[in-house]
């Protein structure tokens, strides 16, 4: 029995990292929505605490479909290391991509509404 466990363990592995960058990406789906939503602190509030529900289970699944359920101490630390390693790499480069993109569809807004319709700008 021992074998087999050992055996099994780049797999288990292998899947906590992914789901650790996975759960990574729910924050920054979390973060965006946020932002899209002004920083409203209700809406932040609430998605965080859907994204960290979310995570959990995310967690448990993983767990359960590749370690049977065996919860043990390397399985939290390696869906944590990643998850964060994910959200200090990739996160912020998500972050900063989507607030450049953000500002230039605000400045191409705001281009248009200074324009009139027969083409003539506001005085």
């Amino acid at each position: 029995m021992i074998l087999f466990e050992t055996l099994s363990q780049p797999y288990i592995l292998v899947w906590l990292i992914f789901s650790g960058f996975c759960s990574g990406f729910l924050f920054d789906v979390t973060n965006t929505i946020t932002f899209l939503c002004n920083n409203n602190k209700v809406v932040k509030n609430v998605f965080e605490a859907l994204a960290t529900i979310s995570c959990f289970f995310i967690l448990f699944f993983v767990n359960l479909h590749t370690n049977y359920g065996q919860f043990r101490i390397y399985v939290l630390i390696v869906f944590l290391l990643f998850l964060f390693l994910q959200r200090l790499t990739l996160g912020k480069l998500i972050a900063k991509t989507n607030t450049l993109c953000y500002n230039t569809f605000k400045r191409f807004v705001n281009l248009l509404t200074k324009v009139k319709l027969n083409g003539k700008r506001k005085k």
